[in-house]
């Protein structure tokens, strides 16, 4: 076997898979979608979801839906929080915006590195902390990043 004949063969198999794709991208183009349906929920089934309880990650605390006393979960364990706050990480890796707001993930203090001052400060949901794999990014800035 020569060295063109192998040429030969990606080409053609190349060829083949491109030709596929474009099968899909205009199927796709072309397919209707339904249009939203508005679905109604009963009254019985709100209460009874709304009636759910929820254990605090932190204090171990039960709390129903209905109380709003669980305000977040963290990014590290997943675990629902009314407590035991770091607050909602300053750094990319955990920010996201949403049209003209930006959404940042909430941390507990369990999940934080504790050498950093910015951990140690306000510890509840409307204050800031830095998580380990946002503390070695470049784009934080170092005003975030001061150790005890």
């Amino acid at each position: 076997m020569s060295c063109c004949s192998k040429k030969r063969v990606e080409k053609r198999v190349t060829r083949k898979y491109k030709e596929k794709d474009k099968e899909k991208t205009s199927y796709k183009m072309n397919m209707v979608h339904p249009a939203p349906r508005n679905y109604r929920v009963s009254n019985e089934f709100t209460e009874t979801l709304m009636s759910e309880v929820i254990l605090c990650g932190s204090c171990q605390q039960a709390f129903s839906l209905r109380s709003n006393e669980i305000v977040g979960n963290c990014g590290g364990c997943n675990k629902f929080l009314h407590c035991g706050i770091a607050g909602k990480c300053v750094g990319p890796n955990c920010s996201i915006k949403v049209g003209n707001e930006v959404c940042r993930l909430t941390w507990c203090y369990d999940c934080v590195p504790k050498n950093f001052l910015i951990n140690l400060g306000k510890n509840n949901i409307n204050g800031d902390c830095l998580c380990l794999e946002c503390s070695t990014d470049e784009n934080v800035p170092k005003m975030y990043k001061r150790k005890m």
